[in-house]
């Protein structure tokens, strides 16, 4: 029959079918599925046939036979109790009741090990013998027949067991995403999060064993992956310690120490960040702004112009992530960075998402950040403390500051340049080194851009820290933002605790309820406020190049 005949003849039937699976059936669900399997069946075999005298009666006798099968495999789970004698056919077309079975053996082979599936593979398909294959794989022929026997019960199990339940990732039908990637700490020389995780296989895996320890057969399952492409990135994320090996047993369990934070409830925040922005800036930011003003010496901050609203932004900034550090968590905790074999050092982070529910690119997140960001170039010898070119560079980058490269472009090599055409003008640098200075906004017209805190070192001290000393200095926190921020860090962790598996518990305290009032991402909602009650005013284009940004020099 040819194709535009059995398209008209299945458009006839089909509601007859749904009919005839309904009244057998009597429940919506299953008579759908039913009726589906019967129209490609009755529609396939109108395709192979060229001459059918009754066509009601062969519809039914495929519609009783398809009926059957699925009430077989209702019963019985869809089990297939022998695979010892099935042949798994590649190249030929099988029996449409078999297809559905066939794939599922197929993505099960995948799923076992390198091992297993070669050893299954020689046995089933190059209808090898045990003892050749013991031969060709230098092994003993009980081994062989171990892995066989192993093989046989892994693959009955996996066919016979029952769909995911809707509780349980399934990142085969439903891959994940990550955005967001970045980490807190020191980058390596491969780079960080962003660069690892390159393609959504990586992710994917990630996030396989992120909330519980799985096996990489386990992975591989719920990634619906084969294990050979499984294995190979989960190597390279062992490695460089973004994900754990638990034990040393031949079939390990991993764990990802990721800081992964879902998307979907991420989004439902419980305004604790809003209100703190609020309180600081009506009862801490106008505090500081008056003494600062007051201070001819303006705490010894200077800036091209010595424009005071320029560097109150950048005040803001030094205030906010050094003068409301309230809690020794961070110097505590810090044994949760992870060491990477490229010399980095930090705490991997990462938003998750699925295609579902993907942010929308045109609208960037307003309060953003990256930092605070550390340049420096100090010496620790106190015969060469006050070396000339000695500094310390302290920024943050958000959508107040016109810059869009992050840590990657903020360079110790631009700040080193700045140094020398500070201390010793334009003919210190070569061409390039001022074309990229003036570039990047740190000069123009010959000026240096960004606030500048000259320091006079005592006998053996060095720059290290000179800013955080400033302000720790200047800077009184009052008793009531203390206990706001103590408040904070509680109500903040006990709404987000259920978000993140138990093991990254100690990670979310450091990350995100730890002095969250002294966190960067406060920097930009502050800023935003203080704007809106004329405590600050707009930057220049000029200014916004190097806005947030402080270089720490030595004073002699």
């Amino acid at each position: 029959m040819d194709k535009k005949t059995a398209d008209k003849y299945i458009y006839e039937y089909k509601d007859r079918i749904f009919g005839y699976a309904m009244d057998k059936m009597r429940n919506i669900d299953q008579a759908q599925e039913l009726a589906s399997d019967i129209i490609c069946e009755v529609y396939c075999s109108f395709l192979k046939s060229d001459d059918i005298a009754n066509l009601d009666g062969y519809v039914y006798r495929i519609a009783q036979n398809m009926r059957a099968r699925y009430i077989n495999r209702l019963v019985t789970g869809r089990r297939m109790e022998n695979i010892d004698n099935m042949v798994i056919p590649y190249n030929d077309e099988p029996r449409i009741e078999d297809t559905e079975d066939i794939e599922a053996l197929r993505r099960e082979i995948g799923y076992l090990t390198d091992r297993q599936r070669l050893i299954v593979y020689m046995y089933y398909y190059d209808n090898m013998q045990v003892a050749d294959i013991a031969e060709k794989l230098r092994i003993s022929a009980g081994t062989v027949k171990w892995h066989l026997s192993d093989a046989r019960s892994k693959l009955k199990e996996g066919i016979t067991m029952n769909t995911m339940s809707t509780t349980e990732m399934n990142l085969g039908l439903n891959p994940v995403i990550f955005f967001n990637m970045g980490h807190c700490g020191i980058p390596g020389s491969t780079g960080d999060t962003k660069d690892m995780f390159d393609t959504r296989l990586k992710q994917n895996i990630a996030y396989a064993c992120y909330w519980e320890p799985k096996t990489i057969d386990e992975i591989a399952r719920t990634v619906g992956i084969p294990q050979a492409y499984v294995a190979d990135n989960l190597e390279k994320l062992v490695e460089y310690a973004y994900i754990d090996r638990l034990d040393n047993s031949k079939n390990p369990k991993f764990r990802t120490n990721m800081f992964i934070t879902n998307y979907r409830k991420a989004k439902s925040g419980n305004g604790l960040v809003n209100r703190a922005a609020e309180l600081l800036c009506e009862k801490f930011f106008p505090k500081i702004f008056v003494e600062f003003e007051a201070d001819p010496a303006h705490w010894g901050l200077s800036c091209d112009g010595d424009d005071l609203n320029f560097m109150k932004y950048s005040l803001v900034m030094a205030c906010i992530s050094m003068g409301l550090e309230l809690s020794q968590k961070y110097i505590e905790d810090s044994n949760l960075m992870v060491k990477r074999p490229d010399g980095g050092y930090f705490i991997a982070n990462a938003t998750v998402t699925d295609d579902r529910e993907l942010p929308d690119g045109s609208k960037p997140d307003m309060y953003w950040t990256c930092g605070t960001m550390s340049r420096n170039n100090w010496v620790y010898s106190p015969e060469e403390s006050r070396r000339k070119d000695a500094f310390e560079a302290v920024s943050i980058d958000c959508r107040f500051a016109d810059r869009s490269g992050g840590w990657r472009d903020n360079l110790n090599s631009d700040w080193e340049s700045l140094v020398k055409f500070i201390n010793g003008g334009r003919d210190s640098l070569t061409a390039e080194e001022y074309k990229r200075i003036r570039d990047k906004g740190y000069v123009f017209e010959d000026r240096a851009q960004p606030v500048i805190l000259r320091v006079k070192l005592n006998e053996g001290a060095t720059l290290s820290g000179s800013l955080k000393r400033l302000i720790n200095e200047k800077v009184a926190v009052s008793p009531e933002i203390r206990q706001l921020a103590k408040q904070m860090d509680e109500e903040e962790f006990a709404a987000l605790k259920n978000n993140y598996p138990e093991h990254i518990h100690p990670v979310l305290e450091l990350m995100t309820c730890t002095n969250i009032i002294s966190n960067p991402h406060m920097i930009p909602r502050v800023v935003e406020k203080l704007l809106e009650k004329g405590l600050l005013k707009p930057l220049t284009d000029i200014q916004r190049k190097s806005a947030f940004s402080i270089l720490c020099m030595n004073a002699e």
